[in-house]
Protein backbone atom coordinates (compact mmCIF):
# COMPACT_ATOMS: atom_id res chain seq x y z
CA UNK A 1 0.00 0.00 0.00
CA UNK A 2 2.84 2.57 0.35
CA UNK A 3 4.46 1.57 -2.56
CA UNK A 4 1.44 2.80 -4.51
CA UNK A 5 0.85 6.14 -2.79
CA UNK A 6 4.54 6.41 -3.48
CA UNK A 7 4.29 5.67 -6.84
CA UNK A 8 0.82 8.14 -7.17
CA UNK A 9 2.19 10.96 -5.75
CA UNK A 10 4.66 11.66 -8.68
CA UNK A 11 2.45 10.62 -11.12
CA UNK A 12 -0.15 12.63 -9.96
CA UNK A 13 2.64 16.06 -10.14
CA UNK A 14 3.37 14.27 -13.84
CA UNK A 15 -0.33 14.65 -14.92
CA UNK A 16 -0.86 18.50 -13.54
CA UNK A 17 2.57 19.50 -14.58
CA UNK A 18 1.38 18.08 -17.93
CA UNK A 19 -2.20 19.64 -17.83
CA UNK A 20 -0.65 23.44 -16.90
CA UNK A 21 1.61 23.10 -19.83
CA UNK A 22 -0.85 23.08 -22.08
CA UNK A 23 -1.88 26.40 -20.55
CA UNK A 24 1.31 27.80 -21.52
CA UNK A 25 2.00 29.16 -24.97
CA UNK A 26 5.58 29.25 -25.95
CA UNK A 27 7.25 30.75 -28.77
CA UNK A 28 7.72 28.50 -32.26
CA UNK A 29 10.46 26.48 -32.49
CA UNK A 30 12.50 25.96 -35.28
CA UNK A 31 13.21 29.28 -36.29
CA UNK A 32 9.37 30.52 -36.79
CA UNK A 33 9.62 34.15 -36.36
CA UNK A 34 6.19 36.06 -35.42
CA UNK A 35 5.05 39.59 -36.90
CA UNK A 36 3.32 42.28 -35.14
CA UNK A 37 0.91 44.76 -36.86
CA UNK A 38 1.59 48.21 -35.22
CA UNK A 39 -0.35 51.39 -36.38
CA UNK A 40 1.84 53.88 -37.54
CA UNK A 41 3.08 56.72 -34.97
CA UNK A 42 0.59 60.31 -35.90
CA UNK A 43 1.99 62.14 -32.70
CA UNK A 44 -0.59 64.06 -30.76
CA UNK A 45 -1.71 65.89 -33.45
CA UNK A 46 -2.56 63.08 -35.50
CA UNK A 47 -0.56 63.98 -38.23
CA UNK A 48 1.35 61.32 -39.76
CA UNK A 49 4.31 61.64 -42.33
CA UNK A 50 1.96 60.42 -44.62
CA UNK A 51 -1.31 62.85 -44.15
CA UNK A 52 1.34 66.04 -44.73
CA UNK A 53 2.89 64.31 -47.41
CA UNK A 54 1.62 65.93 -51.04
CA UNK A 55 0.08 68.85 -49.35
CA UNK A 56 -0.06 72.24 -50.25
CA UNK A 57 0.27 75.18 -47.77
CA UNK A 58 0.00 78.76 -48.09
CA UNK A 59 1.53 81.44 -45.54
CA UNK A 60 4.06 84.07 -44.51
CA UNK A 61 7.69 83.61 -43.96
CA UNK A 62 8.33 85.81 -40.80
CA UNK A 63 6.06 89.07 -42.12
CA UNK A 64 8.72 89.69 -44.90
CA UNK A 65 7.45 87.17 -47.34
CA UNK A 66 3.70 87.26 -47.42
CA UNK A 67 1.36 84.45 -49.99
CA UNK A 68 4.44 82.07 -49.58
CA UNK A 69 3.00 78.69 -51.13
CA UNK A 70 4.98 75.46 -50.90
CA UNK A 71 4.39 72.00 -51.36
CA UNK A 72 5.25 69.25 -48.85
CA UNK A 73 6.45 66.11 -51.39
CA UNK A 74 6.31 62.76 -50.71
CA UNK A 75 10.13 62.02 -51.16
CA UNK A 76 10.81 64.83 -48.33
CA UNK A 77 11.40 67.83 -50.06
CA UNK A 78 9.75 70.68 -49.95
CA UNK A 79 8.75 72.76 -53.99
CA UNK A 80 7.70 76.62 -53.24
CA UNK A 81 5.41 77.58 -56.10
CA UNK A 82 5.31 81.17 -55.09
CA UNK A 83 8.02 82.37 -53.00
CA UNK A 84 7.98 86.77 -53.19
CA UNK A 85 6.34 86.26 -56.73
CA UNK A 86 8.70 84.02 -57.88
CA UNK A 87 8.83 80.13 -58.27
CA UNK A 88 11.52 78.78 -55.52
CA UNK A 89 13.16 74.79 -56.02
CA UNK A 90 16.00 73.59 -54.40
CA UNK A 91 17.12 70.34 -53.65
CA UNK A 92 18.35 71.47 -49.88
CA UNK A 93 14.86 72.58 -49.12
CA UNK A 94 13.47 69.36 -46.92
CA UNK A 95 10.72 68.79 -44.50
CA UNK A 96 10.28 65.41 -42.00
CA UNK A 97 7.95 64.71 -39.46
CA UNK A 98 9.28 63.12 -35.77
CA UNK A 99 5.76 62.67 -33.67
CA UNK A 100 3.77 66.20 -33.69
CA UNK A 101 7.27 68.15 -34.40
CA UNK A 102 7.75 69.01 -38.28
CA UNK A 103 10.93 70.41 -39.32
CA UNK A 104 11.71 72.13 -42.31
CA UNK A 105 14.39 73.62 -43.92
CA UNK A 106 14.64 76.68 -46.43
CA UNK A 107 17.82 76.91 -48.00
CA UNK A 108 18.95 79.56 -50.24
CA UNK A 109 17.34 82.65 -49.13
CA UNK A 110 18.37 85.86 -50.76
CA UNK A 111 19.37 88.94 -49.21
CA UNK A 112 19.36 91.01 -51.77
CA UNK A 113 17.38 91.65 -54.92
CA UNK A 114 20.53 90.45 -57.27
CA UNK A 115 20.31 87.32 -55.21
CA UNK A 116 24.72 87.66 -54.32
CA UNK A 117 23.91 87.01 -50.45
CA UNK A 118 22.06 84.06 -49.37
CA UNK A 119 21.04 82.29 -46.13
CA UNK A 120 19.37 79.08 -44.62
CA UNK A 121 16.80 78.87 -42.14
CA UNK A 122 15.91 75.58 -40.11
CA UNK A 123 12.27 76.01 -38.34
CA UNK A 124 10.47 73.74 -36.30
CA UNK A 125 6.67 73.65 -34.65
CA UNK A 126 4.27 71.82 -35.48
CA UNK A 127 1.14 71.12 -38.38
CA UNK A 128 -2.36 70.28 -36.95
CA UNK A 129 -5.51 70.96 -37.85
CA UNK A 130 -4.57 72.86 -41.16
CA UNK A 131 -2.20 75.21 -40.10
CA UNK A 132 1.49 75.23 -39.15
CA UNK A 133 3.57 77.34 -36.93
CA UNK A 134 7.32 76.89 -37.24
CA UNK A 135 10.26 78.66 -35.70
CA UNK A 136 13.62 78.46 -36.17
CA UNK A 137 17.31 79.96 -36.66
CA UNK A 138 19.37 81.05 -39.97
CA UNK A 139 22.18 80.54 -41.11
CA UNK A 140 22.66 84.19 -40.82
CA UNK A 141 22.16 84.53 -36.77
CA UNK A 142 18.97 85.85 -36.93
CA UNK A 143 15.56 83.94 -35.70
CA UNK A 144 12.44 83.35 -38.11
CA UNK A 145 8.91 81.94 -38.22
CA UNK A 146 6.83 80.58 -40.90
CA UNK A 147 3.02 80.03 -40.59
CA UNK A 148 0.88 78.35 -43.08
CA UNK A 149 -2.67 77.08 -43.67
CA UNK A 150 -3.00 74.05 -45.65
CA UNK A 151 -4.68 74.71 -49.23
Amino acid sequence: MKTTRLLAVPALAAASLLALTGCIQLPPMGGGTTTETEAPDTGDDGASTGDLAGTSWTGDFDGQVSGVAFTLNEDGTVDFDDWAGDQFDSPGDVWSLNGDTLDMTITQISVDEAQTETFDVSLSGTAADGSMSLSGQGTDGNTYELSATQD
